[in-house]
């Protein structure tokens, strides 16, 4: 099950946390917007954290992304000569 947490509950319960851990996930929040994801931890997880960071730095610049490629679609046809 997924728990919300703030930051202030996790600095008081972080032994009860770390024991319930592979039962419960949690979603720290910072005035009120998730900050962290705390998760089990297994031999080998850490494989896993490449594609996720890569797919969070995806989700992040997707407006960015989504501007630059609407801009570069505006723009006027060019032709390149090399």
């Amino acid at each position: 099950m997924v728990k919300i947490i703030p930051t202030t509950k996790v600095q008081q319960n972080i032994g009860g946390i770390s024991a319930t851990i592979g039962q419960d996930l949690y979603i720290v929040t910072n005035r009120g917007e998730g900050r962290i994801v705390m998760l089990p931890y297994f031999d080998g997880c850490d494989e896993h954290f490449n594609e996720y960071m890569e797919d969070y730095v995806m989700s992040k610049n997707k407006e960015v992304l989504k501007k630059r490629y609407q801009k570069s679609s505006d723009s006027k046809k060019s032709v390149l000569t090399v």
